[in-house]
């Protein structure tokens, strides 16, 4: 700042006034709303090609009519157990919310009404709870969804008297965070102002000098949120914490910028008392540390944007709030100071001469560090580093945590850890991909068995997948269950074989006494025979025998009928049997008897040939009776004949006797292989042996399709797998089994048909192993960028090497310090978790961004004070003068994070405690006592590398 630009400056006070106050006009009507950008902002900012966000992605698509982006649970309880009133409520809001899909933001409502068979999966086993679940078409922060998720909120109220109703869920707890954080936010921002007006008013004990920081920070603050909501348009992301960090850096370093200013501009007042000149000096003094103070915070800032987490990345906004103060510190404050001039400070008079006054306490102290650095170097390190070893970097991903216990989204998701499990509420979602159909026997039992490995893990509570869409294996799909009916319907035709083989029994009776008919026929067909000459001396009585013959030859034709009937009965019945159970083929006793049943057909076909022989010669003698005298001869034949005939029916008898008696003997054989096939699946279900076997036509029943429309898609390449957890989503123990489930279901596929498919797990617990990884990572990568950034401000400004060097490393030391004191208390002394997994990251930025302002305004006086060989003296100088602005920088710096404290918010409460207890301890111990011990220790050496570079 040039004495020709101050000159500027006085003559257009005025215009800078109006141009910034125009600017702010502008900025409020034509910019957009910040706090609105925020509030539909994701505030996890998972990486776009993470495994948690490739799952959902890809799960998306598998039933892209059903699957929800957002849900929220209805949580409706009674304490002594709910009434045939509350279900009857509960039902009808089922309906009412169920015609709602498709409208304002609703897609689904699933409950123990719509889906009867997953009662059980929504009513608690104490039948004090139930739940509804109601999907919504947007994300948790989405516009329409948070609109949704109020509109439930109405619809809820007017339960029956003594029952309780909640929501929780994604979405509510979201949307309770974002409120907490808005209300934190209004809080904070009523007390910043109220801590640094109290302040500024005991520092300048005046009650207009505090006007003119509160003037340029409100203005600046109003201008940044403005182009920070512009920005995000271009990319920029911002969260809930941009807000939060704007208003505490603005008024902080904002405010520490202004003091220095307006303390020297008192100073060079009390020299003429010419407020023009007065504010050129100031200018040429501290106007290149202010900007260079700034310059360190921007760079921070600036440099977070290269970070890979949005989260962290969301900070870059300050950046920006940084630049705007920065420009209005160096034209609105001297123009303000222009205008009130010493009035600036009524009612306190500036006589010639006075200054601000120097500093006794930091007198003393520059006077002790002058002449026992290392003792205070070496005291310092012994009592401060046993606290960087309460640090041991404990961290909570718990988001109910940073919600207040009281909201009904945190009492929601308790009443469901208490009557179901926490795992209900956040469980894990897998997608897997596959470059073949997975809507196949063989890919289904693979699933199976993953999904019983994955079932077996100690973190587990359930497993849901296209074969397991209940949580537990498909009764019918289950090889005990297949045996049971196999058993019943080997029983049944055991029972049909055995009348089978009772009904051979019977024919083999019968055939048996139709072979003694035939025998006797035989026996007196040869008497005949040999008595041919008698039956001259008996036509009569032959006549009479042959038509007695002739009746027996028409039984034995109707007999002969019979047994045919009889075998063409059983040849159907074998076949119908081997028809039914083709495997029966394979035994022994029915191959023998499928070869009798042929014999005892071809020997029934020769009994009908000599059947019919023996009609037609009685056809022949009856007729011919009255010429039985002349053919006695043809008689003899004729009987002869009928011998042969009747002998060899007697044959096919015999072996159709003997292929029944096979029959029986091989049906008998079959009830017997039947019984043992039978005893042994008794003995395999006694045994309780797993298995599971799906045939292919099971995948045509209706309970199965759509199971696997729910959890596979239409091509069969990307199937899904429901995991609930029996440990709460946010615990360790949770992050554990996340990766033991991933490590299951790998190895389950590996050695399968699947073996090449992928696994991507995403849900809350997944979502967490990946934010601890990841915002570790980066805070390692970006802290060093930060460091790096602040080095090279440093360097450039205080022309030295050693000096950067020791101000970041005291920077770090302080750091770790001040981590072991919050951990100590939150985690030690309160019992939390571990510190919110967010807070030591912006703990470090904050320290390190704005605790080396303290370092720049201690340097750049010990810089101007500084005459070759006044080491000690120019520092002595430094100290006394800037010590009482340090000391005021760092308690109005620390009053606004101390805001943080009272947001509500966990995290910015850790925040703000870390950012006080750091910021103090650096600007008493280190400033005071460890710097100063430092720069004596080195003396002419700090300077040692420029100096030499300029010979």
């Amino acid at each position: 700042m040039t004495e020709r630009f101050i000159r500027g400056l006085a003559r257009a006070k005025w215009a800078i006034l109006l141009g910034w106050l125009a600017i702010t006009a502008a900025s409020m009507l034509l910019l957009p709303d910040l706090a609105a950008i925020v509030r539909q902002t994701e505030q996890k900012f998972v990486p776009a090609d993470s495994e948690s966000v490739v799952a959902k992605n890809l799960l998306e698509r598998i039933n892209p009519e059903t699957t929800t982006k957002s849900s929220a649970i209805l949580v409706y309880s009674r304490a002594g157990g709910m009434t045939d009133r509350d279900r009857a409520w509960l039902k009808a809001k089922a309906a009412e919310l169920a015609a709602l899909s498709g409208k304002d933001g609703f897609k689904s409502v699933q409950s123990a009404y719509e889906t009867p068979e997953l009662a059980s999966k929504f009513r608690s086993k104490d039948g004090t709870t139930e739940m509804l679940i109601v999907g919504f078409t947007g994300t948790d922060n989405d516009a329409i969804t948070q609109d949704a998720v109020d509109s439930l909120n109405e619809r809820i109220k007017g339960a029956p008297g003594g029952s309780k109703v909640e929501l929780t869920g994604s979405a509510p707890i979201g949307k309770d965070f974002q409120e907490s954080s808005s209300e934190g936010l209004q809080k904070t921002e009523l007390l910043t102002v109220g801590l640094v007006l109290v302040i500024l008013l005991i520092v300048f004990r005046s009650p207009v000098a505090p006007f003119i920081p509160l003037v340029t920070i409100g203005l600046s603050l109003v201008i940044t949120r403005g182009l920070v909501a512009a920005a995000t348009h271009f990319g920029m992301p911002v969260s809930s914490f941009t807000e939060s960090f704007l208003i505490a850096v603005m008024f902080g370093a904002g405010t520490d910028y202004c003091i220095l200013l307006i303390q020297r501009f008192r100073e060079e007042m009390s020299h003429d008392g010419d407020k023009v000149e007065a504010l050129a000096r100031t200018a040429r003094s501290v106007g290149k540390t202010v900007a260079f103070s700034a310059s360190t915070v921007f760079v921070a800032f600036f440099l977070i944007g290269f970070a890979q987490f949005g989260l962290y990345q969301s900070a870059v906004g300050v950046a920006i709030g940084v630049a705007v103060t920065l420009v209005a510190a160096l034209t609105l404050t001297p123009a303000l100071l222009l205008i009130f001039g010493k009035a600036t400070f009524w009612p306190t008079r500036i006589a010639g001469g006075q200054g601000h006054g120097e500093s006794r306490l930091w007198s003393a102290m520059a006077s002790l560090a002058a002449r026992r650095p290392v003792a205070i170097i070496v005291v310092t390190a012994i009592l401060l580093a046993p606290l960087t070893l309460l640090y041991h970097n404990k961290r909570s991903f718990d988001d109910l945590a940073e919600i207040s216990p009281s909201h009904g989204s945190v009492q929601g998701f308790r009443q469901v850890e208490r009557s179901f499990g926490s795992g209900e509420v956040f469980p894990l979602s897998i997608a897997i991909t596959s470059s073949a159909s997975m809507r196949d026997p063989a890919a289904l039992a693979v699933m199976e068995t993953a999904s019983a490995n994955v079932a077996k893990l100690s973190g587990v509570k359930e497993v849901r997948s296209a074969v397991r869409p209940l949580g537990a294996q498909l009764p019918d799909l289950t090889v005990s269950d297949q045996l049971t009916k196999t058993s019943e319907a080997l029983q049944q035709l055991k029972d049909g074989v055995d009348k089978v083989a009772g009904g051979l029994q019977d024919a083999e009776t019968s055939i048996s006494g139709g072979q003694g008919d035939v025998d006797k026929l035989t026996s007196g067909l040869r008497t005949m025979a040999s008595k041919a000459k008698e039956a001259q001396r008996g036509l009569d009585q032959i006549h009479g025998g042959l038509q007695q013959a002739s009746k027996g030859a028409d039984r034995l034709a109707g007999g002969l009928k019979q047994s045919a009937s009889v075998s063409d009965s059983m040849s159907a019945d074998i076949k119908a049997l081997l028809k039914a159970h083709p495997e029966l083929l394979r035994e022994a006793a029915m191959q023998q008897l499928v070869g009798k049943q042929k014999g005892l057909s071809d020997g029934l076909k020769q009994l009908q040939g000599g059947a019919d022989q023996l009609t037609s010669s009685f056809t022949q003698l009856n007729p011919g009776v009255a010429g039985v005298a002349s053919g006695l001869g043809q008689l003899a034949t004729g009987q002869t004949d009928a011998a042969d005939g009747t002998a060899k029916l007697g044959s096919g008898l015999t072996e159709l006797t003997n292929g029944l008696d096979s029959g029986a003997k091989g049906l008998r054989d079959v009830s017997s292989g039947l019984t043992q096939v039978k005893e042994a699946e008794q003995s395999i279900g006694d045994s309780q042996i797993p298995g599971w076997n799906l045939p292919a036509s099971a995948l045509d029943s209706p309970e199965l399709k759509q199971a696997l429309d729910y959890y596979i898609s239409k091509d069969g390449k990307t199937a899904k797998i429901d995991v609930v957890l029996a440990v709460n989503p946010y615990s360790e123990e949770a992050l554990r089994t996340v990766d033991q489930v991933r490590e299951a279901l790998r190895h389950s596929l590996g050695g399968s048909s699947l073996k090449d498919a992928k696994v991507y797990v995403s849900g809350t617990s997944a979502q967490i192993t990946e934010l601890k990884a990841i915002s570790k990572n980066d805070f390692l990568r970006t802290g060093g960028f930060v460091l790096i950034g602040i080095f090279i401000v440093l360097m450039i400004m205080l022309r030295s090497i050693l000096a950067p060097l020791y101000l970041l490393l005291s920077l770090v030391f302080n750091f770790l310090v001040t981590m072991g004191i919050v951990e100590f208390i939150f985690v030690r002394l309160l019992g939390k978790e571990g510190l919110s997994w967010s807070a030591s990251f912006f703990i470090f930025l904050i320290i390190v961004a704005l605790g080396v302002d303290y370092s720049i305004f201690l340097m750049a006086r010990f810089k101007e004070e500084y005459k070759p060989g006044g080491v000690r003296l120019a520092m002595a100088k430094a100290m006394s003068t800037t010590g009482g602005v340090i000391v005021s920088a760092a308690i109005i710096m620390g009053g606004t994070f101390a805001a943080l404290m009272m947001s509500g918010v966990n995290t910015l409460l850790q925040i703000g405690a870390g950012i006080v207890i750091g910021l103090i301890l650096y600007a008493f111990v280190f400033m005071g006592l460890v710097v100063p011990a430092l720069a004596n220790l080195f003396g002419e050496a700090n300077w040692y590398f420029f100096r030499r570079s300029k010979k």
